[in-house]
C-alpha cells in the first residue's frame, strides 16, 4: 500500500461536493480496512430526526471505496458497481462510524464489507451492514 493514501484519501474527504459537505473524516485506515466517522448534524436528518440513510450508504459506500483503495497499487482507483445494504436500526448517536473491510482483493474487481456503527457514549450498535463490489480503475 502506498503510505500517503491515507493523507491523501482525507485531503480528498474533505476537498468537494458530498463528502465535504457531510463531514466523513477518517477515523482509521490501513491496508484492508478503513475506519471513516462523521457527526451526525441537522442537514443529514430526515423528517422523523433520525440520520438519513442515503447518508448511512453514503458512508458505508466511500468507507468501501477507501478500503479497495488501500490495496490496489499506484495509479489505481475505484468506484463502486454494486451495493447492497441492510438497515437493521435508526441511525442516532454522537457518532456515525462505518468499518470497512477487504473480503475479496482482486486486481480488476474487489469485494468489501461496510458495517455501520451509531455511537452514544461508550455504547455502539450496528445500523446497517452493506455488501460493496467495486471495480479498479487507471487514474
Amino acid at each position: 500500500m502506498r503510505s500517503d493514501l491515507a493523507d491523501t484519501f482525507e485531503k480528498l474527504t474533505t476537498a468537494r461536493g458530498f463528502t465535504k459537505e457531510s463531514g466523513f473524516h477518517v477515523r482509521d485506515f490501513k491496508e484492508g480496512f478503513v475506519a471513516l466517522e462523521v457527526k451526525p448534524k441537522e442537514q443529514l436528518v430526515q423528517f422523523m430526526g433520525y440520520v438519513h440513510a442515503g447518508v448511512v450508504t453514503g458512508l458505508a459506500d466511500h468507507a468501501a471505496g477507501a478500503c479497495y483503495a488501500s490495496v490496489l497499487p499506484e495509479g489505481k482507483a475505484c468506484l463502486t458497481i454494486e451495493l447492497k445494504i441492510n438497515f437493521m436500526k435508526p441511525a442516532q448517536g454522537d457518532m456515525l462510524v462505518a468499518e470497512a473491510t477487504a473480503l475479496s482483493r482482486g486486481a480488476s474487481i474487489g469485494v468489501v464489507r461496510s458495517d455501520v456503527w451509531a455511537e452514544t457514549g461508550g455504547d455502539r450498535v450496528m445500523v446497517a451492514t452493506a455488501l460493496v463490489t467495486l471495480k479498479s480503475i487507471s487514474l
